[in-house]
């Protein structure tokens, strides 16, 4: 049982990244929950207070994404892009801790948005408009949350078994 659950926590995670890209579903829940049933399957051990503080950070997201307009909460430009290099500086991060780790997912997200208001279909993102930014907050956010809580489960599979020296 302990490791069906471990199996559904991963898979959980996994769906969050995807749903980065599929922004009708809050991606943060899906990686929220993940990290739930990793805990409870006994496989990995969270702080109480690292679930508790990314509990309010989910429950930000879901509020702040409930609150946009139908419009922006549908569209999916430079959804690829954001997530990728959010994933790539949430692996940077990763080498160097836990808050590096976020601050490379933060920062991976904004290089992605920037890259993508550089194509023909993002060039209405001009990093110099009020548009790019609140645009990025409205997509990468919840980007940020979603790979962030991965690396957070991550990390805490990597100490645990003793492959990352702290």
């Amino acid at each position: 049982m302990e490791t069906a659950l471990a199996i559904l926590g991963i898979v959980l995670l996994l769906l969050g990244i995807y749903l980065c890209l599929r922004p009708h579903v809050p991606s943060a829940l899906a990686s929220y929950a993940g990290i739930w049933i990793l805990e409870y399957s006994g496989k990995l051990d969270f702080p109480t207070v690292m679930l508790s503080y990314w509990g309010i950070m989910v429950a930000i997201v879901i509020t702040v994404s409930l609150m946009q307009p139908q419009a922006l909460v549908k569209a999916t430009q430079g959804m690829a892009h954001t997530t990728t290099a959010s994933l790539a500086g949430m692996f940077l991060g990763l080498t160097l801790g836990y808050s590096e780790m976020i601050i490379g997912a933060a920062l991976g997200a904004v290089a992605g948005m920037f890259l993508f208001s550089r194509t023909p279909k993002g060039a209405a993102l001009d990093i110099r408009t009020a548009r790019f930014w609140q645009y990025l907050c409205a997509k990468g956010f919840p980007i940020v949350i979603s790979v962030a809580l991965s690396g957070i489960a991550l990390m805490v599979a990597l100490k645990e078994y003793r492959t990352l020296p702290v």
